[in-house]
């Protein structure tokens, strides 16, 4: 039972199989490229192993293509039949390299495009030897091309509209349904559709632009090789609900490295990549941290076409397996190539890679926390985080108070607007003097033109990006706002630069100021004795840093007691005094400025004191936990050693095969086999190992002393005294003192 409604997280929900029904002319495209595949292997299964890979690399080529539709089919094959038509025969040599350019990696879909063209003329070319071989599958395909409506003479066939496309009316419907309320767009909703193929991305754009009207701005594109600007406005765009785009066409080469679940819960694969991380990938792109919505992904399925059906039975299994998919990886890898390359019945190949799931799942299982944290825990934990902030004086006001008053160094007040109603400010001067190339290179958004880029406004906590979207409270990046965390370059030179003005040197200022605040009853003044604590070990590692603040009741001229500790947060005050409290509050410091040096020495003997026994406290319990770590370990080596027998490494062995024959290893076969054959090969291997166990446990030993008797005793030693050093002295005046 969820512990918040709705659950704190979205989820992916199982995968939906939209079923479609080809038209006879489909069907035969289908049925004629499934005898030509089948003829191809027969006539080839005699041939060299050479011979065998190009024909399996022409069965790739064209059987992705048509999983894709009809027009991505009808391209290839065009080509392929321009490769049949010229005049020298292409070898064995040249598919492969062809093959090898097709599967090199590339970030440009049009190349892609262009090295896939290329490979189908050369498959085409390959063939013509084999043509009269093929000669009525060949002609049953031209026929139900031509059956189609595609012209086989057309130099592009993405402007053609075939009068059958099974799967386009099937995304309409998909559009109509979840993206259209009485034939207008809904706000709220929109879809991602990918492909492989930038032809497949071209064809759909021009058909659904063609489909719907005044959908031009209704339907971008995303593929390999874009401007980076271009690439990031639609990207942006598409994020933006109160843009007009509502489908995003993107090949997968375009999608990497994109957040897209701002707007979208829905993605379709209109065709399926044989390599099943690729379908992971795709679905991460909306099923990802800062979704507000269940995501729901869907793809494309057929009694009618047997290749399709297996396809979307393995995307089922991709997301029954996604935890493991790293180790079923290329179990699902040689299945697709089982049905879609060898031509295996589809049935049997996926009652085999069922089996052999079910046996592999959980083999990478990675033991997780399962520790629920209720909402008291959940309450407790904030709440720390609040007291820590409290204790650094670190909320939105004290984070731009730092950046304005670092950016008025030299120019004065105001460089920063006031807060509006969501806690954003602007800054006033962008070309400000020592600061501009800041702003520009960090805060300034990139120009969609010639030109500087706007200026977002500042926000100095997180709520101008949170909104309640569906019961959820979601964190959104805002185009025209920009978080000051406190990692930013803004925030980092601020307190970099304020930091550097504590030093004596021409931007120096006074280490002592006078303000006007509460003091407790019956003081004449409060001193606020800013400090800083250090403590570095032999190995010159710092380990302790903090800045604390000590209060002081002033009576007369004399330093009275130590108040308790308050957070800094509380200490914050921002009223000034008149000249002449400023030079009565410097009379005063003079007065007290030995006292307050002595403070200063009984703070650095009580912190020296204080870290010396800390550390001999964590030192004793570090030596214990390295030692015991290290009989862990040599435990364990041990037990290694004792059970490295002639018998466990026959044991070994007949496991390996086990796991062989179940397909989860795929090590030479021969090399098992040879071992299992050689009992004097089975000695000389448990002896390596005797010897690899003897060098590891050898090693620890070393390490062990190393880590116990050097290293630890200088990690826990403190380097000297602990420095404690003055920072700043405020003298705090009652507010009714003249």
């Amino acid at each position: 039972m969820p512990r918040t409604n709705p659950p704190k997280f979205c989820t992916r929900l199982e995968p939906k199989a939209i079923t479609v029904e080809f038209g006879n002319a489909e069907r035969e495209l289908i049925e004629s490229v499934d005898a030509f595949r089948t003829k191809l292997r027969k006539v080839i299964a005699s041939e060299s192993r050479k011979r065998r890979l190009s024909g399996t690399f022409a069965i790739e080529i064209l059987g992705k293509r048509l999983l894709s539709g009809p027009i991505p089919f009808a391209d290839s094959w065009r080509r392929c039949k321009l490769g049949l038509r010229e005049e020298e025969q292409a070898d064995d040599a040249d598919v492969a390299a062809a093959e090898r350019s097709v599967h090199e990696d590339t970030a440009d879909d049009r190349e892609s495009q262009q090295k896939e063209s290329t490979a189908s003329t050369v498959i085409g070319a390959w063939l013509k030897d084999l043509e009269p071989h093929l000669t009525t599958e060949i002609a049953a395909i031209d026929s139900a091309v031509s059956g189609l409506k595609i012209s086989m003479e057309q130099e592009s066939t993405i402007s053609i509209n075939p009068n059958q496309d099974a799967r386009f009316e099937a995304l309409t419907q998909l559009i109509d349904v979840n993206l259209r309320d009485a034939n207008q767009w809904r706000r709220d909703e929109r879809i991602v559709v990918f492909t492989e193929y930038k032809t497949t991305l071209d064809y759909l754009q021009r058909r659904l632009r063609d489909h719907y009207a005044d959908s031009s701005d209704r339907v971008l594109c995303l593929f390999g090789g874009m401007e980076d600007t271009t690439r990031e406005q639609i990207k942006e765009s598409f994020n933006d609900s109160t843009a007009k785009v509502r489908i995003l066409l993107a090949t997968d080469a375009a999608s990497e490295g994109l957040n897209l679940q701002e707007t979208a819960r829905y993605l379709l694969h209109y065709d399926c990549p044989w390599n099943p991380s690729r379908i992971e990938q795709r679905n991460g792109r909306l099923d990802r941290h800062g979704q507000a919505r269940d995501v729901q992904t869907f793809h494309f399925a057929s009694l009618q076409d047997a290749d399709m059906r297996f396809m979307s039975h393995l995307i089922q299994k991709v997301d029954q397996m996604r935890e493991d998919l790293g180790a079923v990886g290329d179990i699902l890898d040689e299945a697709v190539h089982q049905r879609l390359i060898d031509g295996l019945d589809a049935e049997d190949v996926q009652r085999r890679l069922d089996f052999r799931l079910d046996e592999a799942k959980g083999s990478t299982a990675i033991e997780a926390d399962s520790t629920i944290h209720t909402p008291e825990q959940e309450k407790a934990t904030l709440q720390v985080l609040a007291d820590l902030a409290n204790e650094l004086d670190l909320d939105p006001d004290s984070k731009r108070s730092v950046l304005e008053s670092a950016m008025s160094v030299h120019a004065g007040r105001p460089q920063l607007s006031d807060p509006d109603d969501e806690g954003k400010s602007k800054i006033i001067n962008p070309s400000l003097a020592g600061w501009s190339e800041t702003i520009d290179e960090t805060v300034r958004r990139t120009a969609t033109g010639s030109g500087l880029g706007p200026v977002p406004y500042l926000a100095f906590s997180a709520d101008p990006f949170i909104g309640d979207i569906g019961g959820r409270q979601i964190f959104r990046p805002r185009y025209d706002v920009l978080m000051m965390h406190l990692g930013h370059p803004m925030m980092g030179k601020a307190i970099s630069s304020l930091g550097r003005r504590r030093f004596p040197g021409q931007n120096a200022v006074s280490r002592w100021t006078a303000r006007v605040g509460d003091v407790p009853a019956g003081a004449d003044a409060l001193i606020l004795l800013h400090i800083e604590e250090l403590g570095v070990n032999e190995l010159r590692e710092t380990f302790h840093h903090w800045i604390r603040t000590y209060r002081y009741v002033v009576k007369g001229d004399s330093l009275g007691e130590l108040l308790p500790h308050i957070p800094a947060s509380e200490l914050r005050t921002t009223s000034t005094v008149s000249p002449k409290l400023q030079a009565k509050a410097a009379d005063l410091f003079a007065d007290l400025e030995m006292d307050l040096k002595e403070q200063v020495s009984r703070m650095r003997s009580e912190l020296t004191a204080r870290l010396q026994q800390q550390l001999a406290m964590d030192g004793e319990q570090a030596r214990t936990e390295e030692d015991a770590r290290y009989r862990s370990r040599q435990g364990e080596v041990s037990a290694l050693i004792a059970d490295n027998t002639l018998k466990k490494l026959e044991r070994d062995i007949a496991e390996l095969k086990r796991q062989k024959a179940q397909g989860l290893l795929f090590d030479g076969q021969a090399a098992l086999d040879d071992m299992d054959r050689s009992i004097e090969m089975k000695e000389e291997e448990r002896k390596r190992r005797e010897s690899h166990y003897e060098e590891v446990r050898d090693q620890l030993a070393k390490e062990r002393d190393r880590i116990l008797n050097r290293m630890l005793p200088k990690r826990y030693a403190l380097h000297g005294d602990a420095p404690v050093f003055p920072l700043a002295v405020e003298i705090r005046f009652a507010k009714d003192v003249k």
